[in-house]
């Protein structure tokens, strides 16, 4: 599938902020499973932006802004067609998970990370499941870890926020799809299963801001297998992937620096739309009606959502001081 896809981001101030720092991860790569035809990066104020990768190859978008501004509106546009290997393909054949040997990249992700943490609560869920040589299939497997995660965690948003561990999910028994992604990852490490965090995209009716979902080691032979345990599916075309990392706090589509004595505020804005043809020229640069209405909530159907959050919800961003305060990143929700 061919899409288009328009990522924008807003963050607005109640004084004037100035020397922000700022990366951001929005490029979609592109891999065996879809081919980035086209994106660019547009900032206001406009800011030179320099491009490299993170410890886990993902592209990084690095700018600063020196000079004082009260919003800052970061417009990502991407043109991506998807051809993935669908997990249950990728798994004919293969009669134990993680045949083969670990490689250096996913041995690290068999251990708990910043937001995948360890408590007795997962401990406990940990050992109510089966281990991978006890089911008839890999594919029966997963499936059975997805429902494990579903019958954990009930889907409920403005319950949790953009760095909740695991852990507290766990305790409140509800959370998004960045909740979701958490404990299946945990689910596989616990077992024995490497497991990587996915940041992106997905063409589904009502969703809304950025998704996530995950990817298992599924061998040598079937290499990465991602999954949704939000969705409980075996990824297809839908999905476009952005980033990868152990968890959330390795690929937020945001991340930030700013100084000054102001409260922050952040609204997102995602429209994934399936299109024929990638377009002679991209007319969203220079047609301000095209950005128009970006911010108004099911304005564009269902294939445009938009996400407001109210003020920081970080005590370091009330308190009005004018030392540095880190911006406020994007959760990853359905």
């Amino acid at each position: 599938m061919l899409f288009r896809i328009i990522h924008e981001t807003k963050l607005s101030y109640t004084s004037p902020v100035a020397e922000t720092v700022f990366e951001v991860r929005m490029a979609p790569p592109t891999d065996e499973d879809q081919t980035n035809l086209g994106y660019r990066l547009r900032t206001t104020p406009q800011a030179t932006v320099t491009s490299f990768r993170d410890g886990m190859g993902n592209r990084v978008d690095l700018f600063n802004v020196s000079k004082p501004y009260k919003e800052l509106v970061i417009l990502a546009t991407s043109y991506v067609r998807t051809h993935r290997r669908v997990g249950i393909a990728r798994l004919d054949g293969v009669t134990r998970l993680g045949e083969g040997q670990v490689g250096v990249d996913a041995y690290e992700l068999l251990f708990p990370s910043p937001l995948v943490d360890q408590c007795q609560a997962l401990d406990d869920f940990v050992a109510t499941l089966p281990r991978p040589g006890d089911a008839t299939s890999p594919i029966a497997y997963i499936e059975s870890l997805m429902d494990a995660v579903r019958g954990r965690l009930k889907f409920e948003t403005q319950v949790t926020k953009a760095r909740t561990p695991v852990s507290e999910a766990l305790a409140l028994g509800k959370g998004v799809c960045q909740d979701f992604a958490h404990l299946f990852i945990a689910a596989c490490r616990g077992v024995g299963l490497p497991a990587r965090y996915v940041s992106g995209y997905v063409n589904h009716p009502g969703e809304i801001a950025t998704h996530a979902w995950c990817q298992v080691w599924g061998g040598d032979r079937a290499g990465w297998v991602d999954v949704d345990p939000t969705t409980r599916e075996f990824v297809g075309d839908d999905h476009v992937a952005i980033a990868f990392g152990r968890d959330y706090s390795d690929v937020p589509p945001n991340k930030g620096l700013w100084k000054g004595r102001a409260e922050e505020a952040i609204a997102v804005s995602v429209k994934v739309e399936p299109i024929d043809r990638v377009p002679m020229e991209w007319n969203e640069w220079s047609q301000p009606a095209a950005r128009q209405g970006m911010f108004q909530s099911q304005r564009m159907g269902n294939m445009s959502q938009s996400q407001r959050m109210g003020r920081s919800p970080y005590p370091n961003q009330r308190s009005y001081t004018a030392g540095l305060h880190q911006q406020q990143g994007e959760q990853q929700q359905q």
